[in-house]
């Protein structure tokens, strides 16, 4: 062999050896099968927040919504009729005015002459009882002056009266009466020719102008009153409990209104004044009927309008002993998960007499000191153990590491 083929046979070796090694290798990794062994697991519980709750006496705060009516609208009218001379510059549809304030007044001529004919005659008819009454006093002399010549004379007393002329005289007086009850007539014709207010209120329309001729009777315009307004709301009649049916219990229920106007939510101070006697025909509710004094005062940028949707709410004196959660912590309508001293879970179906639209009072179900579970549980069931975040597992004290609350702690590690 030659010295020139000796390092090539050299290298053949060596990589034919490399090769073996390699199977070799390769044998041993994959005919040897590592298998984990899995320890046992202890159930440590769901982590889950608890709060503790506590029954306490709660003010009821009953809540409804309704729209604002007018408490009283008129078609203001004329008395007299006549011709319009003169029309208030504030009479406009949308103008405000108050009690006493002169609408529009009525030419006056034709009532000026008859207030004057009937005090002329007035005059005239107590010239004349005054006549008749010189009259009686001159027959009753004459009488007298007969009786003392005639000492045997006797006369009835219709033939008494006759000679006195009291006939006469009864009928001066009612004449009299009569006159003075035509000179109130004209005087009060007379003072009707001016239209005014009857009552603070604001226009709907004025149909009303200068010149026009008002028959008696003709409407000068439509008034809605602005001294109170009614808003009509409808409550469950289980609330009946707390407000009762009796006007004087009515009245000591607090009340208010809340809506929003120019971009702002306003609350005005309301009273309850009565409860209709009829129920909802839709949903058989009680409808309570709310008053809202000066709907147009304080605060004057907004004004409580008729057609205005508001919410209303009623706080009545009585109060109600429950335990206060919140809506969230309810699970199927009327189930609350409730956390043992065992730190097991306990579903319990709780009832409630009284719910806002954030919070339910609990009046069965729940006591005193009880601890309620606010994380959603897949698969509720009672008896499950529970871990209630911020405790350790061991001795339920507080940890320094405490994880957030979700569907289910991880396990230890």
């Amino acid at each position: 062999m030659s010295s020139k083929a000796r390092p090539y046979i050299i290298q053949g070796i060596v990589a034919v050896l490399v090769i073996a090694l390699g199977i070799w290798v390769g044998n041993m990794f994959f005919s040897t099968k590592v298998t984990a062994k899995r320890g046992a697991r202890a159930d440590t519980g769901i982590l889950v927040d608890v709060v503790t709750v506590h029954s306490a006496e709660h003010a009821v705060r009953l809540e409804s919504t309704g729209v604002v009516t007018a408490s009283r609208t008129m078609s203001l009218r004329s008395e007299v009729s006549g011709r319009v001379v003169w029309v208030n510059p504030g009479y406009y549809p949308g103008s405000r005015l108050r009690k006493g304030d002169v609408v529009a007044r009525i030419a006056t001529e034709d009532y000026e002459i008859a207030l004057n004919n009937a005090r002329i005659a007035l005059r005239q008819k107590e010239a004349a009882l005054v006549l008749e009454e010189a009259k009686g006093r001159a027959a009753e002399a004459e009488l007298k002056t007969l009786k003392s010549r005639i000492l045997n004379a006797d006369l009835t007393d219709g033939e008494t009266a006759l000679i006195r002329r009291e006939p006469q005289l009864q009928d001066a007086i009612a004449a009299v009466e009569i006159a003075r009850n035509n000179v109130r007539t004209a005087q009060l014709n007379y003072d009707r020719s001016i239209v005014r207010m009857p009552f603070d209120g604001v226009l709907e329309d004025a149909p009303v102008s200068v010149g026009e001729y008002i028959s008696g009777n003709g409407a000068l315009g439509t008034v809605v009153a602005t001294d109170v307004f009614w808003v009509t709301i409808s409550l469950q009649p289980s609330v009946l409990r707390w407000i009762g049916g009796d006007r004087a219990f009515l009245e000591k229920v607090e009340a208010s209104v809340e809506y929003s106007m120019g971009g702002r939510t306003v609350m005005r101070k309301a009273r309850v004044l009565s409860m209709l006697g009829s129920v909802e025909s839709l949903g058989r509710m009680v409808q309570l009927v709310l008053a809202v004094d000066d709907p147009f005062g304080e605060p004057e940028d907004s004004p409580l309008l008729v057609g205005t949707f508001v919410r209303a709410y009623l706080t009545p004196p009585s109060k109600i002993s429950a335990v206060e959660i919140p809506r969230s912590y309810l699970r199927e309508g009327s189930q609350v998960y409730v956390c043992t001293a065992e730190n097991r879970l306990d579903v319990r179906t709780v009832e409630s007499e009284y719910r806002t639209m954030d919070h339910v009072y609990v009046t069965s179900g729940l006591s005193e000191g009880d601890r309620v579970v606010t994380t959603l549980i897949s698969s509720p069931i009672s008896g499950r153990k529970l871990r209630v975040s911020g405790e350790t597992r061991e001795t339920g004290s507080v940890s320094e590491d405490v994880g957030g609350p979700g569907m289910g702690g991880p396990p230890p590690m």
